[in-house]
């Protein structure tokens, strides 16, 4: 997409003709389209896809910014360069006329056709409970039809959960439980950094033995590289525990291992294991950020004793997230949960990619000591449960 000018900011399709060796645009630089709705500096018609079917060229875009009016549209031409009609079955997709619905912000389509003929659409959209969308965006599907050179996905109807189509597995919920015991020579793919870290956080133990942090200066408040790796978080309603790496001697107060649920560095509630601050031994720590205005703001803390002195190989760290609530707790092999902290969805504003589980350790503005402990986890497990999702918010039905 391409701006009018830098003060107005009005978004549209833009076009030029591209090198394909250097890569450099050697043609007039053009708006050829500004989708369907009013132009304005909020409507932003973005992610254009362009494609030929019978003796058409297609331009599939996403407009009405990145809210409830996201939506998809899509216009023809006989030349790539235009001029575009827009087609009368736009928009291809859009849930937010309804927004009791529980699947909104649809939009950002891509069209696929399979060998037997028939066409289909992945696109992006949110599930919601009430007004939050922990889970972030996420991956849909639906068909597409064809009338008069003209599509139509979804049959024009609204995207419900309860949908299935004739073509294509169903998910099955809830599905599996899942564990990572880091036996492989790399992290899977599932696992990320935050940023680019300019040496190594982390290394893998042998043999399957777990993953071991490599914790430096930083802390998940900071807008760096801190010693953490991320999962996004699967399901609505599920448990995320892990599994600590005994330790062989104590841990200060500065110095902290434990798990976090992440939104961004200014939105994360962090449960873990630390030095106590007033009383000797091991403390188990809840950091909670609430409304942070950035780095080197303190969290509201809590700490519970647990008595130790070293990390012994049965600590576990959970987080339970609710449809409404989050709970953050920890058990001792066979003792069962203890339940420390319950918060609201609230206090985990996501953008586009939702929230993560971390596995982090800290020096807290501290480097860690040359001599301190080796500090990790030696699994991770991921239980899920039915998430109670319908099609509407109320349980009810259309707006």
């Amino acid at each position: 997409m391409g701006l009018n000018n830098g003060f107005d900011r009005l978004w549209g399709i833009s076009q030029c003709q591209v090198d394909l060796e250097s890569g450099a645009c050697v043609g007039p630089y053009r708006s050829i389209w500004n989708g369907t709705l009013p132009v304005t500096n909020k409507t932003r018609p973005e992610g254009p896809k362009l494609f030929y079917r019978d003796k058409y060229y297609y331009l599939l875009i996403a407009e009405g910014g990145t809210g409830a009016t996201h939506r998809a549209s899509i216009a023809r031409s006989k030349s790539p360069e235009g001029p575009w009609d827009s087609s009368p079955t736009n928009p291809l997709i859009f849930n937010g006329a309804d927004t009791n619905l529980v699947v909104g912000n649809t939009g950002h389509a891509t069209f696929a056709d399979t060998p037997d003929g028939k066409w289909f659409a992945t696109f992006l959209a949110r599930r919601y409970v009430d007004k939050w969308s922990v889970l972030g965006r996420e991956t849909f599907f639906a068909p597409v039809s064809w009338k008069d050179g003209w599509p139509t996905m979804n049959n024009g109807d609204y995207v419900l959960l309860s949908q299935s189509y004739d073509y294509g597995p169903n998910a099955t919920y809830p599905p599996k439980s899942y564990e990572d015991c880091f036996e492989d020579s790399e992290l899977r793919a599932s696992w990320y950094q935050l940023r680019s870290p300019y040496s190594k956080t982390y290394r893998l133990k042998s043999k399957g033995k777990g993953v071991v942090l490599l914790p430096n200066v930083y802390t998940l408040s900071d807008r760096d590289t801190p010693s953490a790796i991320l999962r996004k978080q699967q399901s609505v309603n599920m448990t995320f525990s892990a599994t600590l790496l005994p330790t062989k001697k104590g841990l200060g107060p500065y110095q902290s291992v434990g798990l976090s649920a992440y939104s961004s560095e200014l939105a994360h509630q962090d449960l873990g294991v630390r030095g106590c601050a007033h009383s000797t031994g091991l403390c188990i720590f809840v950091d909670i950020t609430t409304n942070s205005p950035g780095p080197g703001s303190p969290p509201e803390t809590e700490e519970f004793s647990l008595k130790l002195a070293r990390i012994p190989s049965n600590l576990q760290l959970h987080i339970r997230s609710e449809p409404r609530q989050y709970k953050l707790g920890y058990s001792i092999g066979k003792q069962g949960t203890k339940w420390v902290k319950t918060f609201s969805p609230s206090l985990l504003p996501v953008g586009f990619d939702g929230v993560m589980f971390g596995l982090f350790a800290s020096g807290n503005s501290f480097p860690w000591p040359h001599d301190g402990p080796e500090v990790g986890f030696s699994k991770i497990r991921e239980e899920y449960y039915d998430e109670g999702f319908g099609d509407y918010k109320d349980g009810k039905g259309g707006a």
